[in-house]
């Protein structure tokens, strides 16, 4: 047990640079899946709850819990990644993005 204690909780400092880099992206952090990292938070989250209220294990459960908000830190700079990168596309295009022409001699 107190392997997996460990290496879960450097499972957290590992999140950090995959933080840094979404953080220092400045193409709106494409490469990154919210989906994934949704779903990473969530079973760390669903690992948490279990861990808490099925074996009183309170170690277990913050461990996980500090996952959780790891993998939400990384959706949360992603999405804000996302939002200012196509604001500022749309800013820049004047409100509105150019449509591409349907055939290339229009």
């Amino acid at each position: 047990m107190a392997a997996f204690a460990l290496l879960n909780s450097g499972r957290a400092l590992a999140y950090v640079p995959q933080i840094v880099r979404v953080y220092r992206d400045q193409n709106g952090a494409a490469a990154v899946s919210l989906i994934t990292w949704a779903m990473f938070a969530s079973s760390n989250l669903a690992t948490a709850v279990y861990a808490h209220t099925v074996y009183s294990d309170a170690i277990m459960a913050t461990v996980f819990a500090l996952n959780t908000l790891a993998c939400l830190l990384v959706v949360v700079l992603t999405a804000m990644k996302r939002w200012t990168f196509v604001w500022s596309r749309v800013s820049d295009a004047g409100g509105a993005c150019k449509q591409p022409s349907p055939r290339p001699n229009d």
